[in-house]
C-alpha cells in the first residue's frame, strides 16, 4: 500500500471559455472539478498504473467534504481525512481556450489549531502499520505544521517504510533534515535550499550530492521538460523524455512520483524508475486533466525515453 499525505488539499476547479472579457460578464463552456493537492495527484496515478493507494488529507467544510467525496467517488481512492475547524480552498483555473492561456486563482489554506496539528500528525503514524511507501507532499497551509514532515519521517523509517518528500521551503529544509529515503525537488526548490543558482550540470550534480550527504538515499531533480537527474549515491542518470505536444503540465512531478511510487514497492532497477517516472509525467503533460494516466501510455512512451549513465 501506499499512502499518500496531503495537508492542503484543494477543490481544484477550472473554468473553460472562448476568451475572457475582462470586467464584464463571461459565461463558462464547461467546468470541470477534482480532489487537487500534490499528494491526490500521487494517489491518483498509482492507482491508475495498478498499485493500491490510500490519500491522507487535512479538510475543512464543505469544500472539505467535497475533496473526500472525489477522492473516494471519481478516483476510487481509499480517503483518510482528518478534519479542521477552517474550511479547504478552492482553486479556481480560468482556461482560456482559443488563446489557450490559464489564470489560476489561488485561496489561501486554512489556519490549523495546535490540536489540529497534532491530530494530523497521529493520523500519518496510525496509518504506518498498513503501508510499504509514504509520500509527503507539497507545503503546509499554516506554518504551525511547517515541522510535522520532520516528526512523520523518523517514524516510518524507524517501521522500514520508503519515505518520499516533494516540497519545497522550511517543509523541504527540515524535512532532508529527517532523512526521508527520496526526494523530488525541482530546480528552483533545490537551489533555494542548497544556496546557489543551478545554471549548469556541475552544480545540479552539486545539488544532488548535497542530498546524498545529508543522508537522502535517492534523488531525482526534476528538470521540467527537460527530464530529471536520478541519483541513488553508486550511479548516476540524465534522463530525458520524448518531445510531446504538451496540453498542460500541472501535476507531471506528481506522476512521476506516483511511477516511483510504485516502483520503489515493486523494488525496480533504477533505470526502470527513471523511465517510468519520466514517462508518466509526460503523459501527463499531454492532456488537461491532472493525473489521468493509464498503464498502457506509460509503457508505451517509457519505451522512448532516454537514459544517458553519467
Amino acid at each position: 500500500m501506499i499512502l499518500s499525505v496531503t495537508p492542503n488539499p484543494c477543490v481544484d476547479k477550472t473554468v473553460f471559455l472562448d476568451e475572457m472579457a475582462v470586467g464584464k460578464k463571461n459565461v463558462a463552456r464547461r467546468v470541470t472539478c477534482i480532489p487537487g493537492g500534490k499528494g491526490n495527484n500521487v494517489a491518483r496515478v498509482v492507482k491508475a498504473l495498478g498499485g493500491q493507494s490510500a490519500a491522507l488529507v487535512l479538510v475543512g467544510g464543505a469544500p472539505g467534504q467535497h475533496v473526500v467525496d472525489m477522492i473516494e467517488r471519481d478516483d476510487g481512492v481509499t480517503c483518510h481525512p482528518v478534519w479542521v475547524a477552517e474550511q479547504t480552498r478552492t482553486i479556481t483555473t480560468v482556461l482560456e481556450e482559443t488563446p489557450h492561456r490559464q489564470t489560476p486563482l489561488f485561496e489561501p489554506g486554512p489556519r490549523v489549531t495546535p490540536a489540529e496539528r497534532d491530530a494530523f500528525v497521529a493520523a500519518v503514524l496510525d496509518r504506518l502499520p498498513d503501508i510499504d511507501v509514504l509520500t509527503l507532499n507539497g507545503t503546509v497551509p499554516d506554518p504551525i505544521l511547517a515541522d510535522a514532515y520532520a516528526e512523520i519521517i523518523p517514524e516510518a523509517n524507524a517501521a522500514g517504510i520508503y519515505t518520499i518528500l516533494d516540497t519545497h521551503g522550511p517543509e523541504l529544509a527540515l524535512g532532508v533534515a529527517a532523512r526521508p529515503f527520496m526526494v523530488k525537488p525541482n530546480e528552483s526548490e533545490a537551489a533555494e535550499l542548497v544556496g546557489f543558482p543551478l545554471d549548469s550540470d556541475e552544480a545540479r550534480w552539486r545539488a544532488v550530492a548535497y542530498f546524498h550527504d545529508h543522508g537522502i538515499r535517492l534523488v531525482a531533480l526534476s528538470l521540467g521538460a527537460e527530464g530529471l537527474l536520478l541519483s541513488d549515491g553508486r550511479e548516476r542518470l540524465r534522463v530525458t523524455p520524448p518531445l510531446i505536444d504538451e496540453v498542460n503540465a500541472v501535476g507531471s512531478g506528481d506522476a512521476l512520483v506516483g511511477a516511483m511510487a510504485l516502483g520503489l514497492l515493486e523494488m525496480w532497477p533504477l533505470d526502470r524508475l527513471a523511465t517510468w517516472g519520466a514517462s508518466a509525467g509526460a503523459v501527463n503533460a499531454m492532456q488537461w486533466d491532472i493525473g489521468r494516466v493509464t498503464r498502457p501510455e506509460v509503457e508505451a512512451l517509457a519505451g522512448r525515453v532516454t537514459v544517458k549513465r553519467c
